[in-house]
């Protein structure tokens, strides 16, 4: 008899965030609440789940059905569940998943938020589905495989790193001789085999690594909702791409050879760079297009831009074929010289992504270990600019080892580059990571892991508190992006605008948006409109006493009852100088 899977995919954010989100991560309504607000849920295309379907079936006789939380949660029309784990009762026990009766469910999740869902699709799994193996995977398992088998009897193994080869080598052999082959093979690890481990257990398991991914076959999309996914992508986040709900994600490389600390994308992938033949991308592209009309495309390797030729020869064939492309993943910065940055601009790309991470030497080169010299940040961005492309800069704050004055020298040095728009994140120990391990090595958790995301800070290090830091990222923030706006310095009031709507798009309540948006609106020449902003920004600030903190920092003149500032006051040095900021705005902190 065939095996039958269920692949599940937990919700990326936590019940607390959902149903009470914090005021500095975006929100989502529901159909039949009244307005009420929830933390967002990101719905991207679960790669990982789709590859893994694709290669079982090739090799062994299977049925699969799936089911992504992130997805179901945007189609809910209300939400009255005291907890993930009775929502999550109630979906599996549905006449659906009941009929299709699995024999084994493969829970698959990426990052900490996931971790109690995780334990709770386990232990339902258990109960809905008597009999089936539960398995977990997917980068956070890898990292945590101690944790979750401590806290979940219901998890009967966990794979280590990918799991296309594990996942076969159990379905071949009949249900009663998997036991032997969860014993056997070092991929997998269960209970036993941690009662013989003794201290690091990392050298007793191993991981299975597709070394040809041309081995694996065309990604099996049609496991998905695909329409679900259009509902609240990552994308919309972006303030120009032209790639929109319909782009499909894709990956043409595993693995990554850089060593950032902050990173664990090794922890599953490895450092060895492994790729897709270039001949195998077209197919697939041309696959995309007449199957699913795809129209643009989303990049999700690590590191596109291994190989000296390769990265052109894709982005020509896309160019070739007419459809947009957007790097979801930054680019490496040591790589996007003037001729690749130009072949973007021709293949219809309007707005890339830095990993610049931090803009202070000393941090990226003690603390972060990135191989990236800041006089190459200029050159990009300059260029960037030349060409027209809007540049998306990544910052990390708040790293181990990392001062004040590292901060204040990165604040400085940040102004001077003019991004587009910067997207300043907590800094966040990633199971897998160095950053972790040394967290952990060091006691530095004040907050539990398992609540760390992007905008939440959980380190206490020797140079900030965890307050320190969720407090800093988010100045920073409305400084780089709002008080000190790179394009309003610049006189393009009309890109500044469309940042500020893209933020109001997923914060409609954002008070400095509508504020700085009235500014650009009156610079453009729309008075009743930026009238319209303005009135928005003091009814948000009288609403919500979460921006009077910003107003009062930096001496925002919302209250005056004007947004008209004096030109005077956004006075444009060159892009390549240092630029000198006036009095009534300070940027302190």
């Amino acid at each position: 008899m065939a095996d039958k899977i269920l692949f599940v995919v937990p919700p990326n954010i936590t019940f607390e965030d959902f149903v009470t989100p914090p005021s500095n991560i975006s929100t989502i309504t529901l159909k039949n609440t009244d307005g009420r607000m929830f933390g967002s849920v990101i719905t991207d295309i679960p790669l990982g789940i789709i590859s893994l379907s694709a290669y079982v079936k090739a090799y062994v006789p299977v049925e699969v059905m799936a089911v992504d939380y992130n997805v179901e949660l945007t189609k809910e029309p209300s939400f009255d569940f005291s907890s993930f784990q009775d929502y999550f009762r109630q979906s599996l026990t549905r006449q659906t998943f009941q009929d299709f009766a699995p024999t084994v469910v493969c829970i698959s999740a990426q990052f900490t938020p996931a971790y109690q869902s995780v334990i709770d699709l386990a232990e339902i799994s258990r109960e809905a589905f008597a009999g089936a193996q539960i398995l977990v995977g997917g980068n956070l398992p890898t990292a945590m495989y101690k944790d979750f088998l401590a806290d979940s009897p219901a998890i009967d193994a966990v794979c280590y790193g990918e799991g296309e080869l594990p996942l076969v080598d159990l379905l071949k052999v009949p249900l009663e001789d998997r036991a032997r082959v969860l014993a056997e093979n070092n991929s997998w690890v269960t209970r036993d085999k941690l009662k013989t481990v003794t201290g690091d257990a990392c050298g007793t398991f191993t991981k299975a690594f597709i070394e040809n991914l041309d081995e694996i076959p065309f990604l099996d999309y049609d496991i998905l909702d695909l329409e679900g996914y259009k509902a609240n992508p990552t994308l919309a986040r972006y303030s120009v791409t032209e790639v929109g709900k319909e782009g499909m994600p894709i990956m043409t490389s595993r693995g990554c050879p850089f060593r950032c600390t902050f990173c664990a994308s090794h922890n599953a992938h490895g450092r060895e760079m492994r790729y897709y033949s270039v001949e195998r991308v077209k197919e697939d592209l041309h696959r995309l297009i007449d199957k699913y009309k795809v129209t643009s495309l989303i990049v999700q390797d690590d590191h596109f831009m291994g190989g000296r030729e390769r990265p052109y020869q894709i982005v020509e064939a896309v160019r070739e074929l007419g459809v947009s492309i957007f790097f979801q993943n930054a680019l490496a910065i040591y790589a996007l010289d003037r001729r690749f940055l130009e072949l973007l601009k021709s293949a219809g790309v309007n707005e890339v992504v830095l990993p610049i991470e931090s803009g202070s030497e000393r941090v990226l080169r003690d603390v972060m270990k990135k191989p990236l010299k800041l006089s190459l940040v200029n050159k990009v961005t300059a260029d960037c600019r030349d060409i027209g492309l809007y540049t998306d800069c990544n910052i990390i704050l708040g790293m181990p080892g990392e001062t004040k004055q590292d901060i204040a020298d990165a604040r400085e040095y940040l102004k001077t580059i003019y991004g587009d728009w910067f997207r300043v994140f907590v800094a966040t120990p990633i199971p897998g990571s160095e950053m972790y391990e040394q967290a952990m090595a060091k006691n530095l958790f004040k907050v539990s892991p398992l609540k760390a995301n992007y905008k939440r800070a959980v380190l206490e290090t020797e140079h900030m508190t965890a307050e320190d830091v969720q407090q800093t990222t988010y100045l920073m923030n409305i400084e780089l992006n709002f008080v000190f706006n790179s394009n309003m310095r610049l006189g393009r009031w009309d890109v500044a605008l469309d940042s500020f709507e893209g933020v109001l798009r997923v914060k409609p309540d954002h008070a400095l948006a509508f504020y700085y948006g009235a500014i650009c609106l009156d610079r453009l020449g729309r008075t009743a409109e930026a009238d319209k902003y303005f009135a928005e920004a003091v009814a948000c600030l009288d609403a919500n006493p979460h921006w009077n903190r910003f107003v009062e920092e930096f001496s925002i003149p919302i209250g005056s009852g004007r947004y008209a500032l004096d030109p005077a006051l956004l006075a444009t040095p060159a892009p390549a100088q240092t630029p000198q900021f006036p009095s009534c705005l300070p940027g302190k902190f």
